[in-house]
C-alpha cells in the first residue's frame, strides 16, 4: 500500500509539473530554420547593437535569462564567460538580453565578469519578437511566487512581471535560426558544449 501511494504520489507530481510548464508555450515564436527576427539595442557599455550588423561578420548566439536574483542564471553566463574566447574563436558573436535594470545587469556582470553584450529589453520587443516572454502568475510560477515576483520587481525597476523563458538561439549569417534551446523549466539551460558543438 505505501508503495502504491508513493507511486500515486510521484504521478501526480509529474501531471502537476506538466500542467504548470503547459502554461507557459511549450514552443518559442521563432523555430529552427525560421528567419530571426532583427534586434536593436544598447549594451552594457552603450555600445549600439544590431543583430543585422553581427551576422555580417559571422553567427551570432543569442541567450535570454531571467535576472541576476536567479541562481540558474549566474551558472549559465558564469559558463558562458568562461568558454566565451572558444565562441569568439569561432568567428561568432554573442548578446545576452534580459529585462533587468542596468543596475541589476552591472550585479550580473560583477557575480559572472560577463564581458560579452548584455541588453536590457525595457520594453520586452526582443522577448515578444522571440515569443519568449510570459507573465508571472500563481500558474506559470506556482512555486515561490512571492519570492520571484518580489526580486523580479526589484531587479527590473518595474511591476510589469514580465519574464523570459531562459532561451538559446544560433543564428547563422543567412539570419536564419540554425538552432534553439527552449525550455518552460528554468533549471534546464543549453551547456556552453552544445553551442560549441552546433556552432561547428
Amino acid at each position: 500500500m505505501k508503495r502504491l501511494n508513493v507511486y500515486i504520489f510521484f504521478v501526480l507530481m509529474k501531471f502537476t509539473v506538466a500542467t504548470v510548464f503547459a502554461q507557459i508555450a511549450t514552443a518559442p515564436g521563432v523555430n529552427q530554420g525560421e528567419k530571426a527576427p532583427r534586434i536593436r539595442g544598447m549594451d552594457q557599455n552603450g555600445n549600439s547593437i544590431d543583430s543585422f550588423e553581427l551576422i555580417g561578420n559571422g553567427p551570432f548566439v543569442l541567450i535570454f535569462y531571467r535576472g541576476s536574483w536567479c541562481p540558474y542564471c549566474r551558472r549559465h553566463l558564469g559558463n558562458l564567460q568562461d568558454s566565451l574566447q572558444l565562441i569568439l574563436d569561432k568567428g561568432a558573436s554573442v548578446v545576452v538580453v534580459t529585462p533587468e535594470a542596468p543596475e541589476s545587469i552591472k550585479n550580473m556582470i560583477d557575480q559572472t565578469q560577463a564581458s560579452f553584450s548584455i541588453i536590457q529589453d525595457e520594453d520586452y520587443k526582443i522577448m515578444d519578437d522571440y515569443g519568449v516572454s510570459f507573465r508571472i502568475n500563481e500558474l506559470t510560477v506556482p512555486r515561490y511566487l512571492d519570492g520571484v515576483l518580489r526580486k523580479t520587481r526589484a531587479a527590473n525597476k518595474n511591476e510589469d512581471d514580465i519574464l523570459p523563458v531562459p532561451a538559446t538561439f544560433l543564428i547563422g549569417k543567412d539570419h536564419h535560426v540554425q538552432y534553439l534551446h527552449y525550455d518552460p523549466d528554468y533549471r534546464v539551460r543549453l551547456p556552453v558544449s552544445e553551442i560549441l558543438k552546433r556552432l561547428g
